[in-house]
């Protein structure tokens, strides 16, 4: 980020003016395949307006106006606060102001409301700051009208929350806003104005700021707390957060447990994350992986964990012999261990095990979701692999470029957590000492272009661009040729279309992959040229 020093601007100055918005909306994806919306690496929702006016008329009926107040006032200035540190990321470099407008931007571009500026001032060093913003289209206002009608105070909760939250990252101290105009309540737009929290009491909607004043630090430090607190186990996403919480449940206990996931999700490092937080932590985590056991390995691993941990590593991989050895061994009791396992297969489905020790092993089943269904955490493990193929002792981690980060989003990692691990190492030695990971020191040529949309600057939805690939050789000399010939685009177009259907033996379809387009087009333009 630029150094500037205070900042004040006022009426139609044109320092109030926003950026361009395109840095925010090409980071802005649909997947239509996975059933998901992201922006940067949050997911997203489309909501109804009028559910989010059903929500707020069971709120205000089950809580109260009070509390309905707080907890859409809360909900807003968490989603403030994201926006805020991805707003950061995006913009690290850009001016304070810059930074500061992502948050109306974003607001905008996830269909909330249409700001303008009216007067901003802040002094980041001295905590000041004032800002007065007019609303329009405000999707909360939208929502009252629809279901209640006009209203006597104003209504936007949910948008006032948004705004302090976002300011409060950008500040770095907690910045309250105000509604004080309100189209529900007969304003011709809906105005704001946002201060500093002082010593007094925070406004209605804002009383969680005095219970919890920690509600003001960033969620992504949360976050980050969270994902280090696993140790190995590094992720926020929903599926995993689900895992580590039945860890933390199990872990004191003496009950066996069962991983189960694809090869590379991490079962391991999630083992023995509940064997450091067990009473045995003290005592040794043997692993063994039953797929090269045999009846010595067996009896020496029950020896070596005695006082710890045992994690049979592919419980669906043993051999009928040694499930029976196992099965004696739990049964007779005299190992003084935990019993631990994991299998990529549904043992329940008859993963070739058989069930009374799976019901001895899996008496307690954690399951971990693949990478590719919890794309949210791949920024969180590949700042973590950055940092670990660091070339040198304190070295800043190297960065990704764009086409990089965008096609670790995409790629659907059928090694998981492993195989991400492994491209960021290989791609961490060929990319050169001063040069950001790209997508080639990652993928090589191999990677097929994503099945996803981005949000063109028109607002429509259109397949993600790919990289213009280089014109063939000798094109140059043809276009030349053909324009002292004077050929027409009409007659261009015949020609290469007869050509392609009489290579392609009469086939249409195979002429039209030619042609790179699809069947119905190409029997169209082939129609045209029989005419």
């Amino acid at each position: 980020m630029s150094e500037e020093g205070p900042f004040v601007a006022a009426g139609d100055d044109d320092a109030l003016r926003l950026p361009d918005s395109a840095d925010l909306l090409r980071h802005l994806r649909f997947w239509p395949k996975d059933g998901r919306i992201t922006l940067g690496d949050e997911r997203m929702v489309l909501v109804h307006v009028g559910a989010l006016a059903t929500l707020r008329r069971e709120l205000i009926a089950a809580l109260g106006v009070t509390r309905a107040r707080a907890v859409l006032t809360r909900m807003g200035y968490v989603s403030g606060q994201r926006d805020g540190e991805y707003a950061r990321r995006i913009r690290g470099s850009a001016s304070y102001y810059d930074l500061l407008a992502a948050g109306p931007q974003l607001h905008a571009l996830e269909g909330m409301v249409a700001v303008r500026p009216l007067e901003v001032q802040f002094d980041i060093e001295r905590g000041h700051y004032r800002g007065e913003f007019a609303w329009r289209s405000s999707a909360e206002v939208e929502a009252h009208l629809g279901s209640e009608g006009p209203a006597a105070e104003p209504v936007c909760w949910t948008l006032i929350g948004y705004a302090s939250g976002f300011t409060t990252v950008f500040m770095g101290r907690p910045i309250v806003y105000r509604e004080v105009a309100c189209r529900a309540c007969g304003a011709r737009h809906c105005r704001l104005v946002g201060r500093p929290l002082g010593d007094d009491l925070p406004p209605p909607g804002f009383e969680f700021l005095a219970e919890r004043p920690h509600a003001a630090a960033s969620p992504s430090e949360a976050s980050r707390a969270a994902a280090g607190d696993h140790g190995p186990v590094i992720g926020a996403a929903t599926g995993l957060r689900a895992a580590w919480a039945l860890v933390e449940r199990v872990a004191a206990t003496a009950l066996p447990v069962l991983f189960e996931g694809e090869p590379g999700v991490g079962k391991r490092h999630l083992a023995r994350a509940l064997h450091d937080r067990s009473p045995r932590a003290s005592g040794p985590f043997v692993v063994v992986r039953a797929g090269a056991l045999d009846r010595a390995g067996l009896a020496d691993a029950l020896a070596r964990a005695r006082g710890g941990s045992l994690l049979v590593a592919d419980l669906d991989r043993l051999s009928p012999e040694l499930q029976d050895r196992l099965l004696h061994a739990f049964d007779a009791g005299d190992h003084d261990l935990r019993w631990l396992a994991s299998t990529r297969a549904d043992l329940r489905r008859g993963g070739g095990v058989r069930d009374e020790l799976v019901q001895r092993l899996g008496a307690f089943p954690i399951w971990l979701p693949p990478l590719r269904e919890r794309r949210e955490d791949i920024p969180l493990l590949l700042g973590r692999f950055l940092a670990e193929h660091a070339r040198a002792p304190g070295e800043r981690p190297r960065g990704v470029t764009e086409a990089a980060n965008n096609a670790l989003l995409d790629h659907d990692y059928p090694g998981n957590v492993r195989e991400l691990w492994a491209r960021v190492a290989r791609a961490a030695v060929l990319a050169g000492d001063d040069e950001p990971i790209d997508r080639g020191h990652l993928f090589g040529g191999d990677e097929a272009p994503p099945a996803r949309l981005e949000l063109a600057p028109a607002g429509v939805l259109q397949p993600l661009a790919a990289a213009p690939e280089p014109a063939p050789a000798g094109i140059d000399d043809l276009i030349d040729a053909l324009l002292e010939r004077r050929t027409g685009i009409d007659a261009l177009e015949q020609a290469l279309i007869r050509g392609a259907v009489e290579r392609a033996g009469g086939n249409l379809s195979a002429a039209a992959r030619l042609l790179g387009l699809t069947r119905p087009q190409l029997a169209y333009r082939f129609r045209k040229t029989d005419g």
